[in-house]
């Protein structure tokens, strides 16, 4: 093979690889909660009961991990049936989980909120800086909302040099909450 032809061989390789995407996004629809979402890649499903700061909970979380990060959507639905309280508890009630929620994640990583407005964080989101259980740094961008009767958290968490601002913008523009 003459160098001439070894080179348009490596070139195509090179040409054909950087149009390979990293990132195969699909809409996911939760199938008992009003959420959509785009997701880089097939999620997988799953639930566990959980306390939210003395509210008992099903949580359930559909995540993926594509190029070196985790994306996920977990949810649950707070029993709202108790008539001795009113709007305003219910409400405190929904407050108290959501936070609960959040300081989990951030305590999961031994996180630290970042400043807020960051200029690249797509907009309602907070950012934290942290580590897993072991020891690798990791970055976590988080949403946490309520809607109706439901709590819900989206996330991406990986190592800080793979976060671009085009796929945070994909995933958390792409967060429906019907």
């Amino acid at each position: 093979m003459s160098k001439v032809h070894a080179f348009i061989v490596i070139f195509c390789f090179f040409l054909l690889s950087a149009c390979s995407p990293k990132f195969d996004w699909r809409e996911v629809r939760m199938n008992d909660a009003p959420i959509s979402v785009l997701m880089p890649g097939k999620p997988a499903s799953h639930a566990r009961d959980v306390d939210l700061n003395g509210i008992k909970v099903k949580l359930q979380m559909t995540a993926v991990d594509v190029n070196q990060i985790s994306f996920a959507v977990a949810y649950a639905k707070l029993d709202q049936a108790d008539a001795s309280l009113s709007l305003e508890q219910k409400s405190q009630q929904q407050q108290q989980a959501l936070e609960a929620m959040k300081q989990g994640m951030l305590k999961n990583i031994q996180g630290t909120l970042l400043e807020k407005n960051i200029p690249e964080l797509p907009k309602n989101t907070i950012a934290a800086l942290g580590k897993t259980q072991n020891g690798q740094a990791v970055k976590f961008v988080g949403r946490f909302v309520i809607q109706g009767t439901w709590i819900i958290q989206a996330v991406m968490i990986g190592e800080e040099k793979f976060f671009d601002p085009e796929v945070l913008d994909m995933f958390f523009g792409s967060l429906k909450l019907n």
